[in-house]
């Protein structure tokens, strides 16, 4: 089991990070050509320095005024964005996976950490999902495929969860959920230039065009 996971799976893995970023790459550049030809005023008060301000606040918890606004919210999103980036990178089953033990390194997430972060992952997820169903302000732009991708996130995280302690779940063995789990985080890898996953990308220009819209040509905060 684990030399095929090291072998034709890892390749698919490889295949899909690449090939979905050249995807993004290529839409970015047809992206910024259309903005470019679309929107002269921007570029032409384009400025760094209210671009960079911009992102960085809202890369800070509390950085803005509506995170401030929303302390519970803001908890939950930034608590699933932590964990959501850190695990997957300094896990010590995915470093393994890649590498061997010996050659891990010392950016290990402990297995007791990487426990209390699925639990904290979980929770942060659960309470985002009701909040779309619930909130006036964002149920009404939020659609089933919302939910669904929250679902298969979580689900990524909960297989990976019963693999490593090797638990059966529902009548299917660990090993086949391992598989499941491998096969969630590539679906998730292929679904990010087409669903709402791509703001992990899009994000920092989205947030240096407010910035710039608001501080160079407004003289306004964007947060």
């Amino acid at each position: 089991m684990y030399e095929a996971l090291r072998g034709p799976l890892i390749l698919i893995h490889w295949v899909t990070f690449f090939g979905v970023s050249l995807f993004l790459i290529v839409r970015f550049v047809n992206l910024y050509r259309l903005s470019r030809a679309k929107d002269t005023v921007l570029y032409d008060n384009w400025n760094w320095k209210w671009a960079f301000r911009s992102i960085i606040r809202w890369l800070i918890p509390f950085g803005t005024q509506g995170m401030r606004n929303h302390p519970f919210v803001t908890l939950a999103y930034f608590s699933l964005h932590i964990t959501l980036i850190a695990m997957p990178i300094f896990i010590s089953s995915h470093i393994f996976f890649w590498k061997q033990p010996t050659q891990a390194g010392l950016w290990l997430i402990s297995d007791r950490i990487a426990d209390i972060m699925t639990i904290i992952f979980v929770a942060s997820i659960l309470f985002i999902a009701i909040r779309r169903a619930v909130a006036p302000e964002v149920r009404i732009v939020t659609t089933a495929g919302d939910y669904l991708l929250l679902a298969l996130v979580a689900a990524m995280f909960l297989t990976g969860y019963v693999a490593y302690h090797r638990w059966v779940a529902f009548g299917i063995d660990y090993k086949n959920i391992l598989i499941l789990h491998i096969l969630l985080g590539e679906l998730l890898m292929i679904l990010i230039p087409f669903t709402k996953l791509g703001h992990m990308i899009l994000f920092f220009f989205t947030r240096a065009i407010i910035g710039v819209e608001f501080g160079a040509r407004r003289g306004a905060k964007a947060w």
